[in-house]
């Protein structure tokens, strides 16, 4: 007996998948209306995940996940210079001349 990881099911589920869209698809052209929406749904999503991965969707290796750093902490705001309250460093008064 040989291991394959699955390789057989994958195989599988895609060719009897396969089967089932052509009979659905032989039955909208037949005439059974009901099925229409399992015909025109499959490759709408497949063209809306071709889309996203084509305008660089989706989250790749070394790709920030929008997720927080650390233990859920924020990161550090830079400090400005100057007292408190963010008042800017002591700065002379502009004097009309």
């Amino acid at each position: 007996m040989v291991d394959d990881q699955g390789g057989v099911w994958i195989v599988t589920g895609i060719v009897l998948g396969v089967l089932l869209y052509a009979l659905i698809v032989l039955m909208a052209v037949a005439g059974f209306t009901a099925v229409v929406p399992l015909v025109v749904l499959p490759p709408v999503v497949v063209g809306l995940i071709g889309a996203n991965n084509l305008l660089g969707g989706g989250r790749g290796y070394g790709r920030n996940s929008g997720r927080a750093t650390g233990r859920g902490q924020a990161p550090p705001v830079a400090r400005r210079r100057g007292g408190a309250g963010g008042a800017p460093a002591s700065e002379e008064p502009s004097s009309p001349t």
